[in-house]
Parts: C-alpha cells; sequence; structure tokens
C-alpha cells in the first residue's frame, strides 16, 4: 500500500454524505468571504444579504451530488448566472459548479453526464453575452468551456476506469464461485463413487462369507473336513476384501500424504471373482469373446462391478440355482458383460427385501450409473425360460 493509500484509507470509513456537508459549508463560507473582500475592495456597493442567499444557492448543492449529481449541478449553475448577470462579485463561487461538474461525469450515466455538461456550457455561454469581466470575448468564453471539460473528461474517464475494475472484479467473483461449485460438485461426484465402490466390495464380500459360514456352521459336526474348507474360504475372502477396502480408502490419502497406488480391479480380476463365487457353493462358469481392444481403465472397472454386483444378487437373491453364466465379450468399439442364472430371480425375494426387479435398489441403482457414466446401456430382468439375467453394454474408450 503506498503512502498516499495509506493516507486516505482512514477517510473510507467516514460517511460520505457528511463529508459532502461539510464540504457544502466549507464552500459556502470561503466564496462569502472572498466575495465580500472582492466587493470591498473594488469599492462596490451591492445588496449583501441576497449575495449570501445566492451564495448558498449555488454551493449548498455539494451536500448532495453524489445522490443527485445532475440536479445539484444545474441549481448551482442557476446560481452562478445570477450572480454574475446581476453584477454580483463571484470570488471563489464558481468552483462551487467545477466540482459538481466532476461529480455529474463521475456518476452519471453517460446520457446524463453529456446533459450536464450541455447545461455548464449554455451557461457560460449566457453569461458570455451579458459581457461579464473576464468573460466579455469568445476567448475567454472559450477558455472557460475548456476548463469545465477538461475535468468533466477527467471523471468521465475516471468512472470508466471504475466501472471496468468493478466488471473484472465481479468477473473474478463469478469465476472463484463457479470454481467452489465445480469443487462441490467433483467432492459429491466422487463420494458417490467411493460409496459405490464399497458397497459393491462389501455386499459382495458379506454375501460370500455369510454362505460359507453357513455351509460351516452345518457340516461342521458331521464333515469337519467341509467346515474347514469353508472357513478358508471365509479367510481368503475377508483378506481379499480388506486389501481391496485398503486400496478403496487410499485413494483419499495414504498416511504419509501420497495417493495409493494400487491398481483398480479389472476385467483380469473376474476370473478370481468367479472363483470366489464358485468356492461358496454356487455353481458358476465364466467365458470370454473376442480379444480385448484398447479398454479404458474405467470401463473395465465398470464392467468389473457390474459382474461382482450380479453375482452378489445371484448369491442373495437367487436361491441354489444349478448354473451361472458369466460371458465377457469384446465387441468392435464396445465391451459386454452378461450374468445369467436359472435361480428365482430377484421378483421371488420377500416382501420387504432388499431390491426389486426392476432394477431400483441400490446395488442395482450403482451397477446402472456406472454403465450410463460411460454412454452405456444396462438391461436388467427375468431371463428366458426362467431365472435371471444381467447384460451391460459399454463403448470402447481411449486406454489410459
Amino acid at each position: 500500500m503506498s503512502r498516499i493509500e495509506r493516507l486516505v484509507d482512514p477517510l473510507r470509513s467516514v460517511n460520505r454524505i457528511a463529508i459532502d456537508c461539510v464540504l457544502a459549508v466549507l464552500f459556502t463560507v470561503v466564496g462569502v468571504f472572498f466575495a465580500y473582500e472582492q466587493e470591498i475592495r473594488e469599492g462596490m456597493r451591492e445588496p449583501s444579504a441576497l449575495l449570501v442567499v445566492v451564495a448558498i444557492v449555488t454551493c449548498a448543492p455539494i451536500a448532495f451530488r453524489r445522490r443527485a449529481p445532475l440536479t445539484a449541478l444545474l441549481i448551482s449553475a442557476a446560481g452562478i448566472l445570477v450572480l454574475l448577470v446581476v453584477g454580483w462579485p463571484e470570488g471563489t463561487l464558481p468552483l462551487a459548479p467545477l466540482v459538481l461538474t466532476y461529480s455529474v461525469g463521475a456518476w452519471c450515466p453517460l446520457r446524463k453526464a453529456v446533459v450536464g455538461l450541455v447545461a455548464v456550457t449554455l451557461t457560460v455561454v449566457v453569461i458570455g453575452l451579458t459581457d461579464s469581466p473576464g468573460l466579455n470575448d469568445a476567448a475567454g468564453v472559450l477558455g472557460i468551456i475548456g476548463q469545465y471539460a477538461a475535468v468533466w473528461a477527467i471523471a468521465v474517464a475516471l468512472r470508466n476506469r471504475r466501472a471496468a475494475g468493478d466488471a473484472r472484479e465481479r468477473e473474478a467473483d463469478e469465476r472463484a464461485e463457479a470454481e467452489r461449485q465445480s469443487a462441490g460438485r467433483a467432492l459429491a461426484e466422487e463420494r458417490l463413487r467411493i460409496a459405490q465402490e464399497l458397497h459393491d466390495v462389501v455386499a459382495h464380500s458379506m454375501s460370500v462369507i455369510a454362505v460359507q459360514a453357513g455351509v460351516g456352521a452345518h457340516v461342521v459336526d458331521e464333515r469337519p473336513e467341509e467346515a474347514k474348507a469353508a472357513l478358508e474360504a471365509i479367510s481368503a475372502t475377508s483378506r481379499g476384501t480388506l486389501t481391496e477396502l485398503r486400496r478403496l480408502l487410499g485413494v483419499l490419502r495414504d498416511s504419509d500424504g501420497a495417493r495409493a497406488s494400487a491398481p483398480a480391479p479389472g476385467l483380469v480380476d473376474v476370473p478370481r471373482l468367479v472363483d470366489e463365487v464358485r468356492a461358496a457353493g454356487v455353481p458358476v462358469s465364466l467365458r470370454v469373446e473376442g480379444a480385448a481392444d484398447c479398454v479404458h481403465a474405467g470401463v473395465e472397472l465398470s464392467a468389473y462391478r457390474v459382474v461382482q454386483e450380479a453375482l452378489t444378487n445371484v448369491i442373495k437373491h437367487a436361491g441354489t440355482p444349478t448354473r451361472v453364466d458369466v460371458t465377457v465379450r469384446y465387441l468392435p468399439g464396445s465391451l459386454a458383460v452378461e450374468v445369467v442364472d436359472d435361480g428365482r430371480g430377484l421378483a421371488a425375494r420377500p416382501a420387504g427385501g432388499e431390491a426389486p426387479a426392476d432394477g431400483s435398489g441400490h446395488g442395482l441403482v450403482g451397477m446402472r450409473e456406472r454403465v450410463e457414466l460411460w454412454g452405456g446401456e444396462l438391461s436388467v430382468g427375468p431371463a428366458a425360460g426362467g431365472g435371471y439375467r444381467v447384460k451391460a453394454l459399454l463403448p470402447y474408450g481411449e486406454r489410459e
């Protein structure tokens, strides 16, 4: 901050109308004093009481120059016109309309500002036609008009500069607000993505663990070796789930502040997913058709989650299916994943269950959002011949 700005800064907190009132009184007192001094010095004997009235009319409008600058200028110009046409001494009184000319240029719209300049110009011309001292020739009239015009032009230029600065400040505020809103949307989207990831990971793993725990409890007395295998499956599933949860939470931040580098699951992890479900006692087969060709990592993650959620729903809702087919097809320009079972399907779940067959449950909503994120299509519903079918078609993108 410069020295001048430091000196002016305390004045910004002062009421500006009060300052204008003080200026109006000061201009009136000084104007009357110098008018009387000129009257005495030049030996003029005019009605001094009326001179004071005209001085007040000329200078008092300074008090409301911010609220009605054009009106203030017109009143002050009329006072000066009366003063000089009558022939009374003017002293410093012409400074009042000069200040008001600046006010008109600084605070009025351009059209009103031009009206104010024209009014001042006409006033000076009329005074010049009366052969007033200093304005009895064209050069004197043009000189005074030039002074007022210069002050007016400076005020207009400063107003335009101030308006441009205000516009830049508004634009900066709007950009900052837009950035804040964008950051808020990004945060909300990230939270939704993490919620979907957590749902997919936890729901699938807990479903597998619940099935294995039920099997172990059922056979622990008669077939302890099968109970041991169920416990081992629970242990493996739990460790895998913990690993994936650490990766997912690490996407936010590691303890040392660095982003996690563990890769997100993709289509190469589908066989492991199928093996986990098969180990839970669900007969699952996997078929891969075609060859991968520039599949975006995000598309692979979405496809993996669709398969994961579909298999979770099979475990939770299909009852005891005899066949579950998982198919991954690499088509020209798109990737298709399909999970079909011959169980009882979501439609057969008990009343008050988790999700309706139309796909309005949280898991199916998450699948639909993942697929639509890439401009794909998701179809869910009963399969031909019984059971349930989930199919997602995702367009390819550029590999990350």
